[in-house]
């Protein structure tokens, strides 16, 4: 039997942790009242994480870092995506991401590059609204009405491109577009020029995307590409 103590610091950042994932945003105050405990230790373990990126800081308040995403796909996942690629001569042939949703955004996970240019580098860890990327449709169309409902409560933010998603009934109706087709599209609202057709992994947190520029989507090529995401998503799940 394991009669070994539980470390204190540990267990209040887990908590602290904890805290943050059901509510991104809460500021140092309010962290240090909710997880009981002083405001001096709440300060020295929220910038402790922030330093081994579980946490950052923006604005004043926490949200999750990029190193707890990855823990949200599982290490298989990321391994069986590049499979995936490697043995598909059609999407391999462009930029394809994998990425996960973390509040308001997505977070990659995974980036497989073409050579074409597309004026925009996707990396491990980059954070994009989620309301502007195919990803992170996908993903907010699969979600349960009623969560969907508590997500839209929030303004949007900034947007990137002329063509980025201005009000919630426009979203709204994007999303009920992308559960009727079964994937979802980005067309030129995170860049200029490119296009992203994304498709939800069943059962996870977690969807793909694949990027092109606005020429290559032409015709039925958006459409034919969108069925192709859909299967890979349903192959990865």
């Amino acid at each position: 039997m394991n009669t070994a103590k539980p470390v204190p610091a540990v267990l209040r950042a887990a908590a602290i942790l904890d805290l943050v994932a059901a509510q991104p945003g809460l500021g140092l105050s309010e962290i240090a009242r909710r997880a009981g405990i002083p405001k001096s230790s709440a300060h020295a373990l929220c910038h402790t994480l922030c330093q081994l990126d579980l946490l950052r800081e923006e604005a004043g308040g926490f949200h999750l870092g990029g190193h707890a995403a990855r823990w949200a796909v599982p290490r298989d996942l990321r391994a069986d995506f590049r499979r995936g690629l490697a043995a598909d001569p059609l999407l391999s042939r462009h930029t394809v991401t994998l990425s996960v949703l973390e509040g308001a955004e997505v977070i990659y996970q995974a980036c497989h590059d073409s050579a074409a240019p597309l004026g925009i580098t996707f990396r491990v860890g980059m954070r994009l609204p989620a309301v502007f990327t195919a990803t992170g449709k996908a993903l907010l169309a699969a979600m349960e009405p009623s969560a969907l409902d508590v997500f839209l409560t929030r303004p949007l933010p900034p947007p990137i491109t002329p063509a980025s998603v201005r009000t919630i009934p426009a979203l709204r109706r994007d999303l009920m577009e992308t559960m009727t087709r079964g994937w979802s599209l980005d067309a030129g609202e995170v860049r200029e020029g490119m296009c992203c057709i994304g498709a939800v992994i069943p059962g996870t947190n977690a969807a793909v995307a694949l990027s092109l520029t606005v020429a290559e989507a032409r015709g039925e090529v958006t459409a034919r590409i969108g069925e192709a995401m859909a299967k890979f998503a349903r192959t990865l799940a």
